[in-house]
């Protein structure tokens, strides 16, 4: 496996030539600037696209796309496809799959996909992603069977994707479940109480005592977790700067990310990443 950062990045990688049977062609995570453009191609496998910041405009199959943060695209086999446009820096991750290899080994998720290019929100497809690409770019053991196993979830959640809206089966109210998830999705997001609170169409302080009975802890705090648990994903796995890593969490400036970091972790982000013992 060869890992690299094409020219004309910001930061990330693309990573090539697997060996094993995880069916996995390439795949990457990269942060680009606005003048970068991908050109006309294909693949023989299904190639999986996540919108992770920014917007872009993609062509592929003789019809335009506009993707938005959260935005699944997925390009089946023999299908070209490019980046047409884009608004400003952007960031997300891609993967090419051999889907065959993987229903070998998965007959459950044999379920047919569209013989066309899918472009829908995403759900929870980034833990998916970050799960492939901390996989990818860590030595450990069991490697193939950690990127296997990383390849198969992808697999899983854009399967589930496709498959009809699922059916909550713990008891949470519905104001609190809805902004639990969009937190869960969209944490780079400034979000404010009174915001959460329009969304939902409660009483700010009403939702913060909704949500701190049910998940043991405000919103606020709930939304520095998950983006401090992404933090911690991106020191291990990428080379993007502190500083843009803060500005792609929601976090008004690098000085705020770390105070809060130290606050959840016991540590700075600079020592984090240069720890060894992570």
């Amino acid at each position: 496996m060869s890992l690299h950062r094409p020219s004309g990045l910001r930061a990330g990688f693309h990573a090539e030539g697997f060996a094993g049977e995880s069916g996995l062609l390439h795949a990457g995570e990269q942060w680009v600037p606005e003048e970068f453009l991908i050109e006309p191609h294909q693949h023989p496998v299904w190639e999986i696209y996540l919108q992770q910041h920014g917007s872009t405009h993609w062509a592929a199959g003789g019809e335009s796309y506009v993707l938005h943060p959260g935005h699944l695209f997925a390009v089946p086999p023999g299908v070209t496809h490019h980046l047409a446009g884009r608004s400003g820096n952007h960031h997300f991750y891609f993967a090419a799959i051999d889907r065959e290899l993987v229903v070998r080994r998965r007959p459950a998720l044999a379920l047919p996909w569209p013989k066309t290019v899918v472009h829908r929100e995403a759900g929870e497809l980034a833990h998916a992603f970050a799960q492939l690409v901390r996989e990818v770019t860590t030595r450990y053991e069991y490697a193939d069977t950690g990127l296997t196993l990383a390849v198969d979830h992808l697999m899983l959640a854009v399967s589930r994707c496709l498959a009809p809206a699922a059916v909550p089966q713990l008891a949470m109210h519905p104001a609190v479940r809805a902004v639990k998830r969009l937190l869960d999705q969209e944490f780079h997001e400034r979000w404010t109480l009174r915001e959460l609170g329009d969304r939902t169409g409660l009483a700010p302080a009403y939702l913060a005592e909704l949500f701190t009975a049910e998940l043991g802890q405000p919103p606020h705090r709930y939304l520095n977790e998950r983006r401090i648990e992404r933090a911690r994903q991106l020191l291990e796995t990428s080379d993007i700067t502190i500083t843009a890593l803060a500005v792609s969490l929601g976090f008004s400036s690098s000085q705020h990310f770390a105070r809060v970091f130290r606050q959840l972790t016991g540590t700075t982000p600079t020592a984090f990443r240069s720890s060894p013992a992570r």
